[in-house]
């Protein structure tokens, strides 16, 4: 299986599946709920599932990353850089509403469509 602390530190769910020639091998459960667990618990509450779907563990509480300087970031970042990323590149930016927001905007100019974003609240004592 593919290393947890990859996902831990990218935020990103896929870095949990493992490939081979011939077979694929998917995060069990317990696998993406350590990964969310140590993310919610370094105050990184956001873990993306792929590219236009995002878990949110709602810490209740301010986080230092709600900002204008932040939203100003992945507003660069997400919106108005729009080219791809290669190796040795910036890395992509942490998972956040504030990217799901900018991606959201980005598809709603581009193909002149409204867009909707989905909320689902789940059960708080998971993570207490």
């Amino acid at each position: 299986m593919a290393s947890s602390s990859n996902a831990v530190s990218s935020g990103d769910l896929i870095d949990l599946v493992s490939t081979s020639a011939s077979t694929t091998v998917y995060p069990t459960d317990d696998a993406i709920l350590a990964v969310l667990n140590a993310r919610f618990r370094s105050d990184n509450p956001y873990t993306r599932i792929s590219t236009s779907n995002l878990v949110v563990v709602n810490p209740y509480k301010t986080l230092a990353n709600i900002n204008e300087v932040s939203a100003k970031d992945y507003e660069e970042r997400c919106y108005k850089d729009t080219s791809m990323p290669f190796p040795g590149g910036p890395a992509p930016p942490s998972p956040h509403l504030y990217e799901l927001a900018a991606k959201v905007y980005l598809v709603m100019r581009r193909r002149n469509q409204s867009q909707s974003v989905i909320l689902r609240c789940g059960h708080p004592a998971v993570f207490g």
